[in-house]
């Protein structure tokens, strides 16, 4: 596998809560558990090391998320490793919105991409079309990647979708996918 050298790029995976983004976590990197504060991993699909943070602001509040962020990425400053979070899309301006949480990564040195997840895998559960608008309007730094494929408990679906998403990061930082 090849190693490109492309530090702060910071990859968003967004879905409304209950999406599945734990799952595609677990998929990408054939692995169920994370450790943010210990050495960077790899995926067989993936080029490059990564940092992956495997909780949300849904379970968490926001703010927590944004301080927990700010200790990992600081751990791993002199590392070239890419970063991976996760972002459940809540736009209730309470304590998880997710508003707060793209205003930090905005005002962070990052070089940030959005992969948005509008079809969940649990329910037939889209990202609405004011959602996803909502989400882009907050979005001041960096790029939006909208997956629309349909997976709905659909294992062929979602794995076609891995793939496009392990294409888009794999075009991201520079490799071949």
């Amino acid at each position: 596998m090849k190693h490109v050298f492309n530090p702060r790029k910071l990859f968003v995976i967004v879905g409304y809560p209950c999406s599945g983004k734990k799952r595609v976590l677990q998929e990408l990197f054939a692995r169920k558990h994370f450790f943010p504060l210990k050495e960077p991993i790899t995926s067989s699909v993936l080029n490059g090391d990564f940092v992956v943070i495997n909780m949300t602001n849904r379970r968490k509040r926001t703010s927590v998320m944004c301080s927990f962020i700010s200790r990992v990425m600081q751990y791993h400053a002199a590392s070239s490793a890419s970063g991976i979070i996760m972002l459940s899309l809540v736009l209730d301006n309470g304590l998880h919105d997710a508003g707060e949480m793209i205003r930090y990564l905005n005002a962070s040195g990052y070089t940030m991409h959005y992969l948005v997840l509008r079809s969940s895998w649990s329910d037939k559960q889209l990202i609405s079309d004011g959602d996803l608008q909502a989400l882009k309007s907050l979005v001041s730094r960096g790029t939006v990647h909208v997956f629309e494929k349909l997976v709905t408990q659909s294992g062929v679906r979602f794995e076609q979708r891995q793939e496009e998403l392990a294409e888009v990061i794999n075009e991201v930082l520079g490799g071949c996918s």
